[in-house]
């Protein structure tokens, strides 16, 4: 009874997108984001320091930043009200064993590195702020990265050294020819004296963040120093590979500006579809992020319909439809979760024809859709989900004919791996 109630539902749903219940569907989406997002966030065990030295416990909201944050939310207690933290008012912060950032008032040089804006100045442009930088190696030498959107830089410090940029620096040499100041070489040429580090190894180190964390963990074990390696505790992509059978409410109507009595109604009725979803699960934000691409054989074969002409018209159509997208996660504990995503649906039909009992058959050649879809995801295995897809039309080859196809499925999801 409860599965027939479902594509009773399904059925009513489609109904409903053909009557513009759902012609704007992303304001369903966005109320359900902006119910749950505001929970999706945990605060966890952490410390700051102050700038007078005073190391303050409690807890801090961690939203594993993809960008250096620019303020931090602290509570002394989970009980208490938060309060804001910027790097003017605090020298450190950090999770004990996960990762630390330092406060500071530093000069930074932003220019871009985008060819199509880069500046003729070939040295460093510095203008001093209070910023947060995340501490990548810990040691006798220190490593860090300032990360705002495209803009990377990176930072070290020693005991005879202060906190200062590595200066890397492409710049418009003159109108065809784009210049490297790539002094951050001789910055550490100088820097990290020791024997197992010479010009040769500093020539070929590219300004990256894997390169230069190898240096520095050289350079702190050649010194017997290395105290932390907070690189090695980095958030990490996943891939998911999860079989998705579904259960779709189809609908299709066709007309002709030439001749109505051609024109062909027909009833919601349901198919099946069978996919396999790749999921990339992007490390930052807390895993909340992923990228989906989801291959998926459909086909429908529709009941005869009689046209205005009384015509019988049928709809044989398959076809792969290739949905690249993107999902949000909204957790709501360790093993619960609800997603949201949007899809761009390629659909490469298949063999597929309006046939017609007493007129030729038309082709099937298929328009491109969008894809929206609500669900739920347990324990990291099994998935349910609503989608809708915006129409799209099956007759793009023949003027005469405008055409709508539109879908709502019922997926259901079991993850291998």
């Amino acid at each position: 009874m409860l599965f027939l109630d479902t594509l009773f539902k399904i059925s009513i749903l489609n109904s409903l997108v053909k009557q513009q219940a759902m012609k704007k569907p992303y304001l369903y989406l966005l109320f359900f984001i902006t119910m749950y997002s505001s929970a999706q966030v945990k605060y966890e065990k952490a410390y700051y320091i102050t700038n007078s030295g005073e190391t303050i416990n409690g807890f801090l909201k961690n939203e594993d930043w993809s960008n250096n944050p620019s303020q931090i939310e602290f509570k002394t207690n989970l009980e208490d009200s938060s309060k804001h933290l910027s790097a003017k008012n605090i020298a450190e912060f950090g999770i004990h064993n996960k990762y630390k950032y330092i406060g500071a008032n530093v000069e930074i040089d932003r220019a871009t590195d985008n060819t199509n804006y880069l500046t003729t100045t070939r040295n460093p442009e510095f203008q001093k702020e209070f910023l947060f930088f995340k501490t990548l190696i810990e040691g006798d030498a220190n490593l860090y990265i300032y990360r705002d959107n495209n803009l990377v830089r990176f930072f070290y410090k020693k005991d005879d050294v202060p906190l200062q940029q590595l200066v890397y620096k492409r710049y418009r040499a003159s109108t065809l020819n784009v210049g490297k100041n790539e002094q951050y070489k001789q910055q550490l040429l100088n820097t990290l004296k020791c024997k197992s580090i010479d010009i040769s190894l500093i020539n070929k180190l590219e300004y990256d963040q894997s390169g230069l964390v190898r240096l520095f963990k050289n350079y702190n074990k050649c010194k017997d120093n290395l105290m932390a390696d907070y690189d090695e505790n980095k958030s990490k992509g996943n891939f998911n590979l999860t079989l998705r059978p579904s259960i779709r409410s189809n609908s299709f109507s066709l007309k002709n500006s030439v001749d109505q009595k051609l024109n062909t109604e027909f009833d919601n009725e349901f198919s099946f579809g069978m996919g396999v979803e790749v999921e990339y699960v992007m490390p930052f934000n807390k895993n909340k992020w992923a990228l989906i691409f989801e291959p998926t054989y459909q086909s429908y074969n529709s009941s005869p319909t009689t046209n205005e002409e009384g015509d019988v018209v049928k709809l044989e159509y398959s076809s792969v439809e290739l949905p690249l997208g993107l999902r949000h996660y909204l957790f709501l504990n360790e093993k619960s979760k609800f997603f949201v995503n949007a899809s761009y649906v390629l659909d490469l039909a298949m063999d597929s024809k309006v046939v017609f009992e007493s007129d030729p058959a038309l082709d099937v050649t298929s328009s491109s859709s969008l894809a929206l879809g609500i669900g739920f995801k347990y324990n990291n295995k099994y998935s349910l989900e609503v989608r809708y897809q915006t129409e799209r039309t099956l007759l793009q080859s023949y003027l005469a004919y405008t055409s709508k196809f539109g879908v709502v499925s019922l997926l259901v999801g079991y993850t291998i791996f």
